[in-house]
């Protein structure tokens, strides 16, 4: 009898998520009106502003990020700082996942609260307004490398969270949806928002068993 060992392929299925969360309400002075020209100046020093104290995630938000296998982030302060207070390491800080630039604009004469002029800047990034803009065509293309390094980190591991910001974050899931994830639930794109994607892949594996055969 000669004893030879038979390898069996299995077929798995395997659940994939990558959850997209927006950081911590970021300290900073919204009360005085601002003109467009000013915006810039205003972004520059929110990009380096500290996350307020009292901006807290909740506790299915702390449970959520702490199952994942990969937590990456922005190189922005407010989304490193965001980590911190969800209490994970951070493997990767890449700029792929920094927020989307806004449109540049010239509107003289009106004045908005600086988180006005984001919001309606924003929604024109997001919604294609104004398609020759610099800034639109720049922000799609940086959420495609952005998505496709999530999509690496994926490849690896069961669940991939990212602590970033809510332009890019939802540039990034519409590329995710392309790429046939599925969207569970609305998302939201609000402080300590999340959006989670799913995908279900075939994992292959082979099991040995031994056999024994006829000399």
């Amino acid at each position: 009898m000669v004893g030879t060992i038979v390898l069996y392929l299995i077929n798995t299925k395997m659940n994939r998520q990558i959850t997209l969360i927006r950081h911590a309400q970021v300290d900073i002075d919204n009360s005085q009106k601002i003109d467009s020209s000013s915006l810039q100046k205003w972004v520059e020093a929110y990009d380096t502003a500290p996350i307020h104290i009292e901006s807290l995630p909740s506790r299915e938000t702390i449970v959520l990020v702490q199952s994942a296998d990969v937590v990456v982030t922005s190189t922005l302060r407010r989304a490193s700082d965001s980590a911190k207070v969800l209490g994970v390491d951070v493997y990767e800080k890449n700029e792929l996942f920094n927020e989307a630039d806004i449109p540049k604009v010239n509107i003289p004469y009106l004045k908005l609260k600086p988180k006005s002029w984001l919001v309606i800047l924003r929604l024109m990034l997001l919604l294609g307004i104004g398609k020759k803009d610099a800034s639109l065509k720049a922000s799609k293309a940086q959420a495609k490398k952005a998505a496709q390094r999530l999509l690496e980190f994926s490849a690896e591991h069961e669940h991939v969270v990212l602590v970033g910001h809510g332009g890019m974050n939802w540039l990034i899931r519409q590329v995710l949806v392309k790429e046939g994830w599925k969207l569970e639930g609305k998302g939201s794109h609000e402080n300590w928002g999340t959006t989670v994607l799913t995908t279900t892949t075939q994992a292959r594996s082979y099991t040995p068993h031994s056999k024994e055969t006829q000399a």
